[in-house]
């Protein structure tokens, strides 16, 4: 665990504390014996990241028109963009997964080092790093994408598949390497013609937006890259295989079988299995002879970064027996950034809220977000996708009804108007809205049970507290409840908590224990919300907020939060207020010996926003008041 005056993990000492996950007593199903194994430490991550541009974006977002309304159909893919402030060749290169895997292969080893994503980049080269409809980043959804398979993916078939004397770990069903890969897997669609004609359509869309490319795929992601040739010849320069699972002689592009063994992209030696590819990709490159192509979607706000290095990893997972072998439970998606330039002792890990993911903190539709700004700003900055969200894979063996896969997965666009309907959203608003679309593909149905998801998720933040060391929590909306149990759990190692605008009131819904559905240490100690006696208020006519609600607090004597007392928080409020009042969620804050302060936009004459302030036109102005309130706190 870090100390006190940690500022902060560095790619060097996540080499040592990147063991592959925390593997401990599996909530609701059989308790092991937590176990951390400590890995040799790597050398030096390689050079400073110069990004002029990152960002990302969805390709073939289309509506579907049910009875209860609009929604997503589901057949999207996602695409994160990189590209250095110095490009050094041609064609852009596109990354595509395989098999049950996700575009995160490509951007860290599970032992920590660079990934094939991040290498390429140090070369110059153009990154576009996909997801497949209904993998990673993209929701799966039964009734859209087919059923899930009878099993998970276990420990004991990962370990199997991965031996080699080239895999960064011992390869056995205790490696904490094995525990990253089989962190990642999630459902494919079936290959079958419906899935390749998707494939098809989203490969002409990518390519026509970026241009002529070369093709990297891992296993079945061979198949993307065929019905991408076959659709626009003239745009797949040459395609690199993997572990490919098709003929490339079919491709009638230059291809290359590139050589190695299981998952060579995240091998011990990662970076000498490239060097074939680089060395091909030259050949292309020079024969005709062609000059970078320009960025076809320059930025008018910056999104560069200047990094000491990036990457992934997954926290809290947890090991459940099953009759068919052990399935990984709870795991937690983070990723990172370090800026080349630290200007903060204290990294700032940020929590997605409702149906999301951590795209909410990387802005939308090609615009900065939270992310952008707090690095560029000088913090080292972690993200995350809670359990079942995003990058996190859902299976029911794991986690059962609570990522509801049997009822509608997204929002609907007609009903869910209201938090678009703001002075600050980006675009014109409406059904036609690109930036809606873009808004709602990366969204999924909330858990039924929260104290079951509050528990997962404050034990991946608990471990990943415990690597990075003190540490700002940054929480948005539904996400609220994780920034409450971490520092109820690790006081000393929580600086401030960032509350922006989180939803629910004290004590309402599945908030039994206050402001969260799980436990959470109270003095004099509370072992049933039962024990709770609670009154009746009301908020004062002079209140901001146009409608206002009563809401509950504890009677006196209260029972105070043991463990966030000496913790400032921020509370920031737009007039929308969120899912909660404000003047509540203080107010209970306050009474259980919280130092909390309610920072409203107005106050610094800002106006118009609605919950979705990290994405909205203002987001940097919004960041400006967070930022400040910071540097007066912390």
């Amino acid at each position: 665990m870090a100390n006190e005056s940690s500022p902060g993990i560095t790619r060097r000492e996540l080499g040592t504390l990147l063991t592959g996950s925390l593997v401990g007593g599996a909530i609701a199903s059989e308790a092991l014996v937590p176990q951390l194994r400590g890995q040799s430490t790597p050398a030096s991550p390689g050079p400073v990241l110069d990004i002029a541009e990152w960002t990302y974006y969805w390709y073939g977002v289309e509506h579907a028109t049910l009875a209860r309304g609009t929604v997503c159909n589901g057949m999207q893919i996602y695409v994160e963009h990189w590209i250095p402030a110095e490009v050094k060749h041609p064609y852009p290169v596109v990354l595509i997964h395989g098999g049950y895997n996700q575009g995160s292969q490509w951007f860290s080893t599970p032992d920590g080092r660079r990934g094939w994503a991040i290498l390429l980049l140090e070369q110059g080269y153009k990154v576009y790093v996909l997801d497949r409809p209904g993998q990673g980043r993209c929701p799966y959804h039964p009734f859209i994408h087919g059923n899930f398979d009878r099993e998970a993916r276990t420990f004991e078939d990962t370990a199997r598949r991965v031996a080699s004397p080239n895999w960064p770990g011992t390869g056995d069903v205790t490696d904490p390497a094995v525990a990253q890969l089989v962190a990642s897997l999630g459902q494919p669609m079936a290959n079958n013609a419906v899935t390749r004609g998707v494939w098809r359509s989203r490969a002409a869309m990518l390519l026509d937006d970026i241009g002529p490319s070369i093709l990297i795929t891992h296993t079945d992601g061979i198949v993307f890259a065929q019905v991408a040739a076959e659709q626009r010849p003239k745009l797949v320069k040459g395609v690199a295989a993997l572990e490919t699972t098709e003929p490339g002689n079919v491709l009638n592009v230059p291809f290359l079988d590139v050589p190695g063994g299981p998952m060579p992209m995240l091998a011990k030696d990662n970076r000498e299995t490239l060097q074939p590819v680089l060395d091909w990709m030259q050949t292309i490159e020079a024969s005709p002879s062609v000059s970078p192509a320009p960025n076809p979607h320059p930025n008018a706000e910056s999104t560069a970064l200047k990094l000491a290095d990036q990457g992934c990893f997954w926290v809290g997972v947890q090991r459940k027996k099953m009759q068919y072998g052990t399935i990984p439970l709870g795991q937690m998606y983070v990723q990172y950034m370090i800026p080349a330039e630290r200007k903060h002792p204290y990294p700032v890990v940020m929590t997605h809220g409702g149906g999301g993911q951590g795209l909410h903190m990387m802005g939308i539709g090609r615009r900065p977000g939270f992310v952008h700004y707090f690095v560029q700003a000088g913090y080292a900055v972690y993200w995350l996708d809670r359990p079942s969200y995003g990058r996190s894979p859902y299976h029911p063996d794991a986690l059962g009804p609570s990522h509801l896969p049997n009822v509608p997965p997204f929002e609907g666009l007609i009903t869910s108007t209201a938090v678009f309907n703001t002075a600050q959203w980006p675009g014109p608003g409406g059904m036609n809205d690109p930036l809606i679309d873009q808004f709602m593909a990366c969204e999924s149905g909330n858990v039924t049970d929260e104290a079951f998801h509050s528990d997962l998720a404050w034990f991946g933040g608990v471990e990943l507290a415990d690597r990075i060391g003190p540490c700002i929590l940054l929480d948005h909306a539904f996400g609220g409840f994780f920034g409450w149990g971490v520092a109820d759990r690790r006081p000393n190692l929580v600086k401030a908590i960032v509350a922006i605008e989180i939803n629910g009131n004290p004590f309402a819904a599945q908030l039994r224990w206050g402001l969260t559905a799980a436990s959470i240490a109270y003095d004099p100690p509370v072992t049933d919300p039962s024990q709770f006696v609670l009154v009746d208020k009301t908020p004062p006519p002079d209140s901001p907020r146009p409608v206002l609600s009563p809401y509950k607090l504890q009677a006196e004597p209260v029972h105070k939060w043991k463990n966030l007392q000496h913790i400032p928080i921020a509370w920031v409020t737009s007039e929308f207020g969120g899912g909660g009042s404000p003047i509540a969620n203080v107010a209970f804050l306050k009474q259980v010996g919280c130092n909390a302060e309610m920072l409203r936009l107005r106050d610094s004459g800002i106006y118009g926003n609605g919950n979705l302030m990290p994405l909205e036109k203002n987001n940097h102005e919004v960041f400006g008041v967070i930022q400040s309130w910071l540097t007066r706190a912390v």
